[in-house]
């Protein structure tokens, strides 16, 4: 696996994996801001996800990264699916850091976009 192949299968298991897949890859400074939640870090980011349903499927189209001095920034368009619910689309963006334990996520951005099937 390269490491390219690496943080974007990190960032599919953040999706789709439960809350031990997150505490496994998150930086101990983590920010993340969610539509309809806000802003969250550190144990708060967890606590979010205890009772939160997992998504079956995630799709990324668009990838793009870009990498300096052991930071990487992805951006990407997702495409979510959980049963019985409507595909859920966003714009997203996360920072990952490298650490001798590997990649770990420092930030992470959703921007809900709207549903192409309701327009």
């Amino acid at each position: 696996m390269t490491d390219d192949d690496d943080i974007w299968t990190a960032e599919e298991l953040l999706w789709t994996g439960g809350t031990d897949a997150f505490r496994n890859r998150l930086a101990p400074a983590c920010l993340m801001a969610f539509p309809g939640i806000g802003a969250l870090e550190g144990e708060a980011i967890l606590d979010s996800l205890k009772d939160a349903p997992r998504w079956q499927t995630v799709e990324m189209a668009g990838r793009h990264r870009v990498e300096t001095d052991g930071i990487a920034v992805l951006a990407y368009t997702a495409t979510g699916l959980r049963d019985g619910d409507a595909p859920y689309t966003a714009l997203c963006t996360s920072t990952w850091v490298s650490t001798p334990d590997g990649w770990r996520l420092a930030q992470h951005q959703q921007a809900p976009l709207p549903d192409p099937a309701a327009q």
